[in-house]
């Protein structure tokens, strides 16, 4: 009983305490700050953190079955990438990013002046809750990154350990594979969509919109699982 009164008290004075991401704050702000404060920092940090989270998806795909273990997690086991549709791709991406990623971040530094990095850092609580942000983030997720943090007074770490965190989920919906690590397995009571479910809306459109928490799908009858569409074929 002592060490269970012990660790809530551990982790109530972490969530609620300034000081916990504080020393990881200094250090990015008296050491970075220039390029904290650039306007084009939220694009370097989104476009990175996209080709680092999508590379060890893409070497599952290219190992194929040679890494039999990896496989039994696809979702669709019959349909394997070609070199050509990779390459396709990744086509598509740098397209995107040069022509419609690139002239916005090029906007975006014209017309927002350089950011001010607050002296205090989030308390973890805090942290954690910004990054919760909801659907908020769908609705305005062409200007988000600079809109939001305004509109919902974020701190500027929170902003960001959110976007990555957005980046890594909207990745793992499209990865084609339903790991035991999954953000949908982690989170109990089934209300997170996850990468199965949202195959299942790629098969069929008129279902599992929400591209991660599925309780608006549940509440309006638009919620099917993977079973569903199998079932479908």
């Amino acid at each position: 009983m002592h060490l269970t009164e012990t660790a809530i008290h551990f982790w109530k004075s972490c969530l609620g305490s300034d000081s916990v991401l504080q020393p990881l704050w200094d250090c990015m702000r008296l050491n970075y700050t220039d390029y904290l404060r650039s306007p084009l920092f939220p694009v370097v940090l989104t476009v990175s953190s996209y080709f680092v989270f999508s590379f060890p998806f893409l070497i599952c795909d290219i190992v194929g079955d040679k890494w039999a273990w990896v496989q039994q997690f696809k979702i669709q086991p019959s349909h394997r990438p070609t070199a050509s549709k990779l390459l396709h791709c990744a086509g598509i991406t740098l397209y995107n990013h040069v022509f419609f990623v690139l002239p916005a971040s090029v906007a975006q530094w014209a017309w927002r002046p350089p950011v001010d990095l607050p002296d205090q850092a989030p308390s973890l609580l805090e942290l954690i809750i910004g990054v919760c942000l909801g659907g908020w983030e769908l609705v305005t997720v062409g200007c988000w990154t600079t809109l939001n943090p305004m509109i919902l007074r974020c701190h500027l770490l929170t902003t960001w350990v959110f976007m990555v965190l957005h980046v890594y989920v909207s990745i793992e919906d499209h990865c084609g594979y339903d790991f035991p690590w999954s953000t949908s397995r982690l989170i109990p009571l089934g209300i997170y969509g996850g990468p199965s479910k949202h195959d299942v809306h790629h098969q069929k459109p008129n279902t599992n919109f929400a591209p991660h928490f599925s309780h608006w799908d549940k509440i309006f009858g638009t919620h099917a699982d993977f079973s569903f569409c199998t079932a479908m074929k």
